[in-house]
């Protein structure tokens, strides 16, 4: 997992290095809880290599969207899948999340 900080923006980078699956996201929500005690108001979760969310990812992801909101913080997926972009528009939560415009092409 590669996790990069830009602490004069305020934000964190995150890029799994693969599914989203319960040991990686277990791993992702302790890396990123250890670099959230930098203030960081904004977390971009870069979801290019991920083809896989299981409900222990998904759940992780909303988590740190919670917690991003009590701070007045934002949470942005960029790369998603189509797949991926279906699977949280079927969730209901692609209103609540930041989805960008990139990702693999149609």
């Amino acid at each position: 997992m590669l996790i990069c900080c830009d602490e004069n923006r305020k934000v964190m980078y995150v890029t799994p290095d693969g599914d989203l699956l319960a040991k990686e996201a277990e791993s992702m929500h302790r890396q990123v809880q250890e670099y959230a005690r930098q203030d960081m108001e904004t977390l971009v979760l870069d979801l290019a290599r991920v083809q896989t969310i299981d409900p222990f990812g998904l759940h992780t992801i909303l988590l740190l969207y919670n917690q991003l909101c009590k701070s007045r913080g934002e949470l942005i997926i960029e790369n998603a899948s189509r797949e991926l972009k279906k699977l949280f528009q079927l969730m209901r939560i692609d209103g609540r999340l930041t989805i960008s415009q990139t990702g693999w092409p149609s």
